[in-house]
């Protein structure tokens, strides 16, 4: 059975935003899916204190729900990540999630693994929602398979038509991808080779000034998933996930 967390940036759990990915995860066979829903106030959260220890340490010092957060969204094999515009932004509930996430997006942590956008709005301002969040999770390594937004005008939220023609697509690019090995996209491509650089880059200043490779964290999970070896992050993920299951 795959796995689907869903992860709603809005502490309303029986909001629009929680709506809209339902009519998308119910229509999914529950004998393949299982799904779990996720809302900021499930988790204690302490504030960022910009002490940028994680990029280091390759995790966030703080001692709070975190890594209870991360260990979801990790065994998740598809991951969905919503939130509702707020002045044209998503909520301050998953910004917070997002920047105590940060190393994610130097070491591609979600490693080809699928996700789904999702937001909702009153009138606009998706845009800038949909395009910031993608962003972000291509940066962390995430493979962006599906992006969409409903609105309350123009009617969408309440359009059975437009509604059913949306969740159907998504939900068939679901099925597609969370039974296919972790994949990469063009845009992970372009990330790729700066963050190889900047890991390197940053081992080399530690050593120059005596620090032991180990402690460079973000750099030693470069080395031991072996990414370090590989030009592109496609032809990484191929021998992972592909050639991997072959043998097996």
């Amino acid at each position: 059975m795959k796995k689907i967390f869903v992860l709603i940036g809005s502490r309303q759990k029986n909001g629009n935003t929680t709506d809209f990915a339902k009519r998308i995860t119910d229509r999914l066979d529950k004998e393949k899916f299982e799904v779990e829903y996720a809302y900021p106030q499930d988790f204690n959260i302490a504030p960022c204190v910009g002490c940028s220890r994680c990029f280091l340490q390759a995790k966030c010092v703080s001692r709070d729900d975190l890594p209870l957060l991360h260990k979801k969204i990790l065994e998740s094999d598809l991951f969905i990540i919503a939130s509702p515009v707020y002045m044209h932004y998503f909520t301050a509930d998953l910004k917070l999630i997002i920047d105590k996430s940060s190393w994610w997006a130097h070491t591609l942590r979600l490693q080809g693994k699928p996700v789904v956008i999702l937001s909702t709005c009153g009138t606009n301002g998706h845009d800038t929602v949909i395009k910031a969040l993608s962003k972000i999770m291509t940066y962390m390594g995430g493979n962006v398979i599906a992006c969409s937004n409903a609105a309350q005008l123009p009617k969408q939220l309440d359009n059975e038509k437009w509604m059913q023609e949306v969740s159907g697509e998504i939900a068939k690019r679901i099925n597609k991808y969370a039974h296919i090995p972790h994949q990469s996209n063009q845009h992970i491509e372009e990330v790729f080779p700066y963050m190889k650089a900047a890991a390197i880059i940053q081992k080399e200043q530690g050593q120059n000034i005596g620090m032991e490779i180990e402690e460079f964290k973000e750099y030693v999970f470069w080395r031991d998933t072996g990414m370090e070896n590989y030009d592109s992050f496609e032809d990484y993920l191929k021998e992972k996930y592909i050639c991997k299951e072959v043998v097996v």
